[in-house]
């Protein structure tokens, strides 16, 4: 082995070792998690195309959910029939894991990039960290297989984006333009990457044409991009296998304007989602993200564009700047376009998880800045900071296991019961898992009496109970509470208290009830 192979090694060793303890922690945590509101649905889609593609079912055509890209539904239903998993707890503990693991290898794609930008093994492994301790993705990384699996794919794709530019290889183009039209088909918006990069290339060819550079290898990786993205976006896509352009245009209007018309509990008020203010994506990022990255967030920013006015050529030349202005827009250009179109987006700011990587890498070029031209003295208060940072949102994520994803930062009052009557917190019912499965172990009754205030989630839920637990579980709807011997709740759409006392179960995060079961009184 040769001393640059060895030197490699060493420097991928540290994410490697962040990666296996990462994977560590998710084998022996995963069957914590509870089914989403949206899982259901997500795992027909990919039914419904797997029987579209392998058996030729045309119930995909008529579905309510064709417009979702399949491309990781499909190979999870693959995944199913190959492991002969028929009940439902094993599928969906199944599904759990394995959107985790892409997630895990997105995060060790974001060291190895961090790694390449900056040279530098400390800020990688801080990249890693800030990928992966981010409270809410982490918890969405195992029950939502459209958000965070789409930001897992799109940050591969960053990734990729870098090592084929900065090779400027043509093969290694045209399987970036494959990485890209499978990360547009888990979620359209995904095209707005394809056409940064695809302008990019452009730009090359166009000065290569005026420079009289290698105009040739330009144009070729031009078109290899555009076929190579094109294909695998028709490829992957069923749906648009009978009638591509007018599906995808039909999909993709759709999904910018997605027709969903109800209430969600804002700054204390319920707002309709058809109806919600322009600061809503805005509020959710501030108040989600540790209050340190934001910080450096908002410095890199401003660093880039200062950066820019001074010298421009060199962030539209292939050179490592122009990464950080596609970081950039791909950070600012959906947010933007969000806010313009009036799109409807809820549930927190899940819809726009996959900004988050642009933001942690151009945080990291503020923090590398520092770095690079502050004395010693300076540089350790600055890691040690971060190192604080970590610690801080790691003990949250340990205190509050699974329910990460009602995380919270400092600029938001945690007093009692405040965030509950502010906010949507346990939004999707995952947390039915936890409240199904007490109920289980204290009730050895035939029979489990259940009235929610959404029934589907917990019955969602109830397939990841065991068969014969499953079986013992009735529910009935609120109109007949009275034949019920527990309420369970997640306070949804019903921010303010029950009248009930009578509490068996109850999980709180930061002082706030997020999940509560009443045990009902009998007369």
């Amino acid at each position: 082995m040769t001393a640059n192979m060895k030197e490699k090694l060493y420097s991928y060793l540290p994410g490697i070792l962040l990666f296996t303890i990462a994977l560590i922690i998710a084998f022996a945590t995963y069957k914590d998690y509870g089914i989403s509101w949206d899982e259901s649905t997500q795992w027909r889609l990919g039914t419904e195309t797997y029987n579209y593609v392998f058996h030729g079912s045309q119930d995909l055509l008529s579905s309510n959910a064709r417009y979702y890209g399949p491309a990781f539904e499909l190979p999870l239903v693959i995944i199913e029939k190959a492991l002969k998993l028929t009940d439902t707890r094993e599928i969906f503990f199944m599904r759990h894991l394995v959107n985790h693991i892409v997630f895990l290898l997105s995060a060790l794609c974001g060291y190895f990039l961090v790694l390449r930008l900056f040279k530098n093994r400390m800020l990688a492994c801080l990249g890693f960290l800030m990928l992966l301790m981010e409270p809410r993705i982490y918890a969405h990384s195992y029950f939502n297989t459209k958000d965070a699996t789409f930001l897992a794919i799109f940050l591969m794709a960053l990734s990729l984006c870098q090592y084929a530019f900065s090779k400027n290889k043509s093969a290694l183009i045209f399987i970036l333009g494959l990485a890209c039209g499978y990360t547009t088909s888990i979620r359209v918006m995904a095209v707005m990457l394809d056409t940064f990069i695809f302008l990019f290339l452009l730009y090359d060819l166009t000065t290569a044409y005026f420079n009289n550079g290698d105009t040739k290898k330009a144009l070729i990786n031009l078109i290899l991009f555009s076929v190579g993205c094109s294909v695998m976006l028709y490829v992957s896509w069923p749906y648009l296998w009978k009638d591509p352009f007018n599906n995808l245009s039909i999909a993709y209007t759709t999904m910018s304007h997605y027709d969903w018309d109800a209430s969600i509990l804002f700054n204390g008020d319920l707002v309709k989602t058809t109806d919600l203010p322009w600061i809503y994506f805005p509020t959710w990022f501030i108040i989600t993200n540790p209050v340190l990255w934001l910080i450096a967030g908002a410095g890199g920013i401003l660093v880039i564009i200062r950066d820019f006015f001074k010298k421009p050529k060199q962030f539209f030349k292939n050179t490592t700047e122009r990464n950080f202005i596609l970081y950039l827009l791909c950070f600012g250009v959906p947010i933007i376009a969000v806010i313009k179109l009036n799109s409807v987006i809820y549930d927190d700011w899940r819809h726009l998880y996959f900004v988050y990587p642009s933001f942690v890498l151009i945080a990291l070029y503020f923090i590398n800045k520092i770095l690079v031209s502050a004395k010693d003295i300076y540089k350790w208060i600055i890691l040690s900071l971060c190192g604080l940072q970590l610690v801080i949102v790691g003990w949250f994520m340990v205190k509050s296991h699974p329910f990460q994803q009602v995380y919270f930062n400092e600029l938001v009052s945690h007093d009692d019961e405040f965030l509950r009557k502010n906010y949507e917190l346990e939004y999707w019912g995952c947390g039915f898992h936890q409240a199904l499965d007490h109920l289980a172990s204290l009730s050895k009754t035939d029979s489990i009496k259940v009235t929610c205030n959404y029934d589907d989630p917990l019955k969602y839920n109830m397939m990841l109970m065991k068969p014969e637990d499953r079986n013992r579980v009735e529910i009935f709807p609120v109109s007949q509470m009275s034949r019920s011997d527990y309420f369970v709740t997640n306070f949804r759409g019903h921010p303010e208290d029950y009248p009930g006392k009578n509490i068996e179960y109850s999980v709180k995060v930061l002082n706030s009830t997020v999940l509560c079961v009443f045990k009902l009184k009998k007369k």
